[in-house]
Formats: C-alpha cells, sequence, structure tokens
C-alpha cells in the first residue's frame, strides 16, 4: 500500500509539472510596441465588420512599422482584464500585425491571457491602448470610477504614463432598422461613462473620446452612425440589423481609422 501511496504522488507530482510547464509555455508572446484590450467593438466572433477588423488593417499599415497585439472578450469592462472570472469563459479574440482575427477560444486559454497585468508582463509594450466602456452603462459613475481606479493602478505600478497609457472610450450609437435593442445605448448613458473615466483619470492617461472624435463624421447623422456595409464583410445588416451598439461597417471603419491616426500623431 505505502508503495502504491508513492507512485500515486510520484504520478500527481508530474502531472503537476507538465500542467505548469504547460501553462508556462503558453504564457510566452512577442514584445511589442502596443498592447490593445478590449469588449466586442474590438473583438468577437460573430463579424468581420467592426473596429477591431478596421482598427487592425489601419495600425498593420503604421508608416513606422508598429508592432502590436490585441486582446478582446464580448461583454468585459476593466474588472473582467484585472481580476473578475465570470467572464473568462468568452472566446479571446487575438489579432497583430499579420492576423486580424484569431479566435483562441476559451477553455485552452490560460488566464495570464486574460489579465492586463500578466499580458504587459508577457509582451512589454511601450505602449497599452483600452477600449471599454459600452458594457458599463447602466452602472453608476461610482462604480465606473471603481474599476478604471483599479486598471490604473495596474497600470501605474508597470510604469506607463500619459504618454504610455491610451483610453478610447465609447462613441455615438449605430442607427437601427426597426428598433433599439440597446436601450441604455444613448448619447446620455455614453456621455455618462465618458465623464466618469475622465474623472477618475485625470491626466494619468490620454483619453481620447468616442463622441469627440467622431462629432464630425460624415456617417453622423441625428446623433447616430449611418449603417453602410463594407463590401466583403459581414455583420451590419440581416441579425445584426437591429442592434444599436456595435459599430459596423462604414462607420466602424471610419473610427476605428480615427483612433489610428490619433495614434500615428
Amino acid at each position: 500500500m505505502k508503495t502504491r501511496g508513492l507512485f500515486l504522488n510520484l504520478i500527481l507530482g508530474l502531472f503537476a509539472i507538465t500542467a505548469s510547464w504547460a501553462q508556462d509555455v503558453n504564457c510566452t508572446g512577442k514584445p511589442v510596441d502596443l498592447l490593445i484590450l478590449g469588449d466586442s467593438q474590438n473583438g468577437a466572433d460573430w463579424a468581420t465588420s467592426y473596429f477591431g477588423n478596421f482598427f487592425q488593417k489601419c495600425l498593420s499599415t503604421h508608416p513606422t512599422g508598429l508592432s502590436f497585439v490585441s486582446y478582446a472578450r464580448g461583454g468585459t469592462a476593466p474588472l473582467d482584464w484585472i481580476k473578475n472570472t465570470q467572464l473568462d469563459k468568452v472566446n479571446t479574440i487575438f489579432r497583430d500585425n499579420e492576423h486580424n482575427q484569431v479566435n483562441l477560444g476559451t477553455n485552452a486559454l490560460p488566464v495570464c491571457k486574460k489579465r492586463l497585468k500578466s499580458l504587459i508582463e508577457i509582451h512589454h509594450p511601450k505602449k497599452v491602448l483600452i477600449f471599454f466602456g459600452d458594457n458599463l452603462l447602466t452602472n453608476t459613475p461610482a462604480e465606473i470610477k471603481n474599476q478604471y481606479h483599479l486598471m490604473l493602478q495596474v497600470l501605474k505600478q508597470a510604469g506607463y504614463g500619459p504618454k504610455e497609457c491610451l483610453l478610447v472610450t465609447p462613441t455615438y450609437e449605430m442607427a437601427i432598422a426597426t428598433k433599439r435593442n440597446v436601450s441604455a445605448k444613448t448619447v446620455a448613458n455614453t456621455e455618462k461613462v465618458l465623464g466618469a473615466i475622465k474623472d477618475e483619470i485625470g491626466e494619468a492617461c490620454t483619453v481620447i473620446s468616442g463622441l469627440q472624435i467622431m462629432d464630425n463624421s460624415p456617417y453622423l447623422a441625428d446623433q447616430k452612425l449611418k449603417r453602410i456595409g463594407v463590401e466583403g464583410t459581414t455583420g451590419c445588416f440581416g441579425a445584426a440589423a437591429n442592434d444599436n451598439l456595435h459599430l459596423c461597417g462604414e462607420s466602424a471603419q471610419d473610427f476605428a481609422n480615427r483612433v489610428c491616426t490619433k495614434i500615428e500623431n
């Protein structure tokens, strides 16, 4: 019985070492100029016409040869990339200079690829760009501030200041076919999120206002972005025709290019 127990302990020990080694291997990545984190606006497996798709295309042709990696999970906010595990089950979408949309899945993806702190340690980015806020539309200003406060702590501890920390905030809602499917997506709620972020962040990061940057867009009419598809992509019509939350088509492309240009400058 003692021999059997020793053998079992040995097997369990080898299994633990193997599992640890496998995770260590997965918790590696290339150093980059820019690390991007976001929600479904920046990465979703059900569309190829969102902000993230066009942002990748713009960044991949950056005149300075900017290297980047992007991680996105639908439904997330800053807290989900810091310590909240509730949305770890959502597929993570990865992008870099060569890949526009790679579904990394969920179960096999180690936690280190789902947290801001460890992703910074993995990629050693010179700058970090974060685009959240549409999943905080129903939160109070105090709740929004708390999430960004916790995120800012991680960024400060990693040594990022206002020139290295970039925050993109939500913009206007999309025009719809027959009905609004996310009633909380209004200009007032979007302004609430923007105000809370600015109040909490102050001068610690560069805040790129989605409302301000799209205020003179040719696709903006009556405080709604026009629904115009981009040839060869999906996600702007059909089942998404009543989705007023997710930017798609020409409007998403315009927003992405404007943020991309802002980074270049």
